[in-house]
């Protein structure tokens, strides 16, 4: 079994009031990847980035952390920047530049029992799409995991275009992540079920329904889960969905053997799996990195109680 989080890497510079206050290697897959590997799964990144300053040391950072790193091509050329401002809530908006070329991703050949993380704008670009099609395709067919989390950070409803490649994408995933943003945004729908019976009409999949502060809720045919948000001081919301989805990555990893699969989990099963998404969540919302701290992945990988 291999995970393959699959997606942009990026350099964060980040600010409050206007003045730069830090700085992270990040990026929607990147940010999963780190905190998996730091759980000592075995996952292996597919991303892109230049041979510039940046891009050594998204590299060294990737390798330091337990991610294989042989999907990762570089390129001669400047690595892709965000620049994230707080409000004073902790949220962060977003400002992106560019690299200085698209390069089209390593694709491996999927086998059963993988896992596939997909989101972010990444999953949308036209340059290298049909590789991308491709390697989902490979892995629907291969009975592997595949998690879609669209992240649509805008109003699709009157973007066509974008909203019938998110459409597709949902297609090739076995399982749904995203926020009550994200689905407002694209469907325009307000609650769970809404949301979980228009994905239905393309297949039957997960639905992992994020609310914040809220909690989040999982529907999957006649089950109806919800859990409460961990309690915790917010420094930073950077990478929290990432990491939630890090933590249900974490949690399958626990729960389904090569005899199992994600229909037979049980209430209890998923329950669990949930709420490592919401400790991963927590965790990075209580710290300045994208990732989960090595404390924690320590502490999980040796089964103690969190």
């Amino acid at each position: 079994m291999r995970i393959y989080p699959v997606g942009e890497t990026t350099y964060d510079i980040l600010f409050r009031a206007n003045n730069p206050v830090g700085a992270n290697s990040g990026g929607s897959a990147f940010n999963s990847a780190i905190s998996l590997g730091r759980c000592g799964l075995p996952v292996s990144l597919i991303s892109t980035f230049g041979t510039d300053s940046i891009g050594e040391h998204a590299l060294t950072f990737l390798l330091k952390n337990g991610v294989e790193c042989n999907l990762v091509t570089q390129f001669d050329g400047q690595s892709r920047i965000a620049l994230a401002f707080f409000d004073t809530q902790n949220n962060a908006h977003y400002s992106f530049y560019p690299a200085s070329k698209d390069v089209i991703p390593q694709y491996p050949k999927p086998q059963s029992g993988d896992i596939v993380l997909l989101g972010s704008s990444f999953a949308l670009r036209d340059n290298g799409r049909t590789e991308l099609l491709n390697f989902l395709a490979q892995a629907q067919k291969n009975n592997c995991i595949t998690i879609y989390d669209p992240n649509a950070r805008e109003p699709l409803t009157n973007k066509p275009d974008i909203l019938a490649k998110i459409i597709q994408n949902i297609t090739r995933a076995t399982l749904l992540k995203g926020s009550d943003q994200d689905f407002t945004n694209i469907f325009g729908l307000h609650d769970s079920k809404s949301v979980y019976s228009k994905i239905s009409e393309v297949g039957k999949r997960v639905l992992i329904y994020t609310k914040g502060g809220a909690g989040a809720e999982l529907l999957f045919g006649d089950l109806h889960l919800e859990i409460p948000a961990r309690e915790t001081e917010v420094i930073s919301t950077i990478g929290a969905g990432d990491n939630f989805s890090a933590g249900i990555i974490f949690g399958i990893c626990q729960k389904v053997t090569a005899k199992s699969n994600l229909e037979s989990l049980t209430r209890e099963e998923w329950a669990d799996i949930m709420n490592y998404g919401a400790l991963f969540a927590s965790a990075v919302c209580s710290s300045s990195e994208n990732y989960i701290p090595q404390e924690l992945a320590t502490m999980l990988k040796s089964d103690k109680p969190y």
